[in-house]
């Protein structure tokens, strides 16, 4: 299925009924990662489970001019989605990249959102925070071997056949821009919660941040990719969570 957004086409996929969750992927990844890795097939046995794929990935389009992307146009992007499939408040599950777009639009487009998870990326930074990050990331590969040279051969080889190059540096030069603060995530006051893998290079800094908002963080197994790899560390807490911000809903 595609949803029309700003002149792009948006890929996404549905699957299940009850409460909408929205499943937003990190970079440069796509939508059926989360079907890959079964979060969407136990998320909905009780949700309905909306799977886009980022504009950029997956079977979306893949501009090249870097001024398609930014976190708040892949936010509002989302929300073309949600239309499109008559949804007008889902909870909302990033990681990564995912994390930022999903507090965009949840500082943006307060009323769609009913809760968040968070996984994989401090929340809340600001500009300063995001710049260091951005820094510390170094110059972006000429190639796109180049930037997978590190992967296992067989994953590097999926990621490489999935992923369109001048796409990829388009977004990775808009990603670190537009920042959702801790205050903007306060003013929103959605009920919150963040995971990151124990072995994760952005574990303090994601504990640093939970403090700051308050909310809960869980630390699982793993590191960066090996969180998301294995949906049986966080699904069972994310399914909790969202459980009681959907009975709060519904009750306030």
């Amino acid at each position: 299925m595609f949803a029309a957004s700003r002149s792009y086409r948006i890929h996404y996929q549905a699957f299940g009924a009850g409460p909408a969750v929205v499943l937003l992927h990190g970079y440069p990844m796509w939508g059926g990662r989360w079907i890959d890795r079964g979060y969407a097939g136990r998320l909905q046995r009780r949700f309905r489970v909306i799977v886009p794929d980022l504009l950029g990935h997956g079977e979306s389009d893949k501009p090249s001019d870097p001024a398609a992307y930014g976190n708040p146009n892949i936010a509002a992007d989302v929300q073309a989605v949600l239309d499109s499939e008559n949804v007008g408040v889902a909870h909302v599950w990033g990681y990564s990249w995912g994390t930022m777009v999903a507090e965009c639009l949840a500082a943006r487009s307060p009323g769609r959102v009913a809760s968040l998870v968070l996984g994989g990326f401090p929340l809340g930074l600001d500009a300063a925070q995001r710049a260091a990050l951005a820094d510390a990331a170094g110059e972006f590969p000429a190639t796109i071997e180049e930037y997978f040279a590190d992967w296992p051969p067989q994953v590097a080889e999926l990621f490489i056949a999935q992923n369109d190059f001048a796409a990829m540096t388009a977004v990775k030069q808009t990603m670190y821009e537009f920042p959702t603060t801790v205050a903007a995530l306060q003013a929103a006051a959605h009920p919150t919660l963040a995971y990151c893998g124990a072995d994760d290079i952005y574990l303090e800094l994601c504990q640093q941040q939970a403090r700051k908002l308050p909310c809960q963080l869980e630390t699982v197994p793993g590191d960066h990719f090996m969180t998301f790899a294995q949906a049986d560390n966080i699904v069972p807490a994310a399914i909790a969570h969202i459980d009681a911000a959907q009975e709060a809903l519904v009750s306030g």
